[in-house]
């Protein structure tokens, strides 16, 4: 699991003088399988994305966006899976927005054909992991 916090904050005048913050938090889990099928996927892997987006995602005043990332690896991958995993889209406002959102990107590395499959959340994202899988 990695975790990022990014916060904003504007000030006036001098650092005493707040006049908003804000905070961008994104939370990474990984996992390695020998095989990924449409139902594992959808028992195990997302299930724990909802829980992720329940349980660990934390609304404050300051809570502008949380992203859950879930970056799959596996030698054999469902050859449905392509077409789910990018139509695939987990999103959650908090108070209608004014707390904030959260967001699940889902990526997967096919290890045997070396192919990145996505959903359109992680397209701001994936030049980074295109770079780092090279």
């Amino acid at each position: 699991m990695g975790e990022y916090l990014l916060t904003n904050t504007r000030y006036f005048l001098s650092k005493d003088r707040v006049i908003d913050a804000y905070e961008n938090k994104e939370y990474i889990f990984a996992k390695n399988m020998t095989n990924l099928s449409k139902d594992h996927l959808q028992d195990e892997i997302l299930s724990f994305a909802e829980y992720a987006i329940d349980n660990i995602v934390q609304t404050d005043d300051k809570h502008m966006s949380t992203v859950i990332t879930l970056f799959l690896s596996a030698d054999k991958v469902d050859p449905h899976l392509k077409k789910y995993i990018k139509k695939y889209k987990k999103r959650k406002s908090y108070k209608l927005g004014l707390r904030g959102y959260a967001s699940t990107r889902l990526i997967l590395f096919n290890n045997s054909t070396k192919e990145l499959i996505y959903n359109k959340e992680s397209r701001d994202v994936i030049k980074f992991y295109k770079e780092v899988l090279r």
